[in-house]
């Protein structure tokens, strides 16, 4: 496994919001031992004192188990112990919630996705515009997995765990948006002015290109349920 080193401020965040990402996209497993805090030490490049802080938080949240003599380990559970109180709250929610929702999050998620992400995660999310590179297989769409990805540069779980648990909600949103003609070219070029503007690291501009990118799909999705009551 591979970290990133982390040099600013609020180091133990850092290494918890890292910790966690990893649980997510399966390189650190439900039940799995970690690494020992000299080794977290390396691999991290900070102190002693900032991994125990980072543990402390993990634990504390339930997301790890300590024992003595034998290390520390992935709580078994984790997964399910991530995904369900979120999942649980939203069963009744309609596309509009769904919509109110990620406007909010994911307009504001792009900024922070600009201070944390490195160079080569933007070019990374840049290749996710090209579907004949990506060669997706299995149930990830393009929409779904560069909104992902995005969340994953953004080193923060519920945003991740987010896109991932309601994925059935937004790719049948997708599959709607599809019927309508030109709607695939749209989503793609809405996708360029986010990336775009992510690389230039131009916050606001972001911020703009994310929230118009959701009020298209709003009015799409609205267009849409207007020709089916015609």
């Amino acid at each position: 496994m591979s970290f990133v080193p982390v040099r600013n401020e609020r180091l133990s965040d850092k290494v918890v919001n890292q910790i966690l990402g990893m649980i997510h996209s399966g390189d650190l497993k439900p039940g799995q031992k970690l690494p020992s805090e000299l080794v977290f030490c390396e691999q991290f490049a900070v102190s002693r004192g900032v991994i125990r802080e980072a543990m402390i938080q993990l634990q504390a949240l339930g997301y790890i188990r300590r024992k003595t003599k034998n290390g520390t380990f992935i709580e078994k559970d984790i997964i399910d112990r991530l995904s369900r109180p979120v999942a649980d709250a939203l069963k009744e929610a309609t596309f509009q919630d769904l919509l109110d929702f990620r406007d909010s999050l994911e307009s504001r998620m792009v900024e922070i996705v600009i201070d944390r992400c490195t160079d080569e995660e933007i070019e990374e999310i840049r290749q996710t515009l090209d579907a004949d590179a990506l060669k997706l297989s299995g149930h990830f769409s393009l929409d779904h997995y560069f909104h992902y990805k995005l969340a994953q540069a953004s080193r923060n779980i519920f945003y991740m765990n987010f896109i991932d648990t309601y994925y059935d909600l937004i790719e049948e949103l997708a599959q709607a948006n599809k019927k309508q003609e030109g709607s695939l070219k749209s989503i793609a070029e809405e996708h360029q002015a986010i990336v775009e503007a992510i690389g230039r690291r131009d916050k606001r501009a972001a911020h703009k290109a994310m929230e118009q990118h959701i009020t298209n799909v709003r009015q799409r999705r609205q267009r849409l349920e207007s020709e089916s009551v015609q």
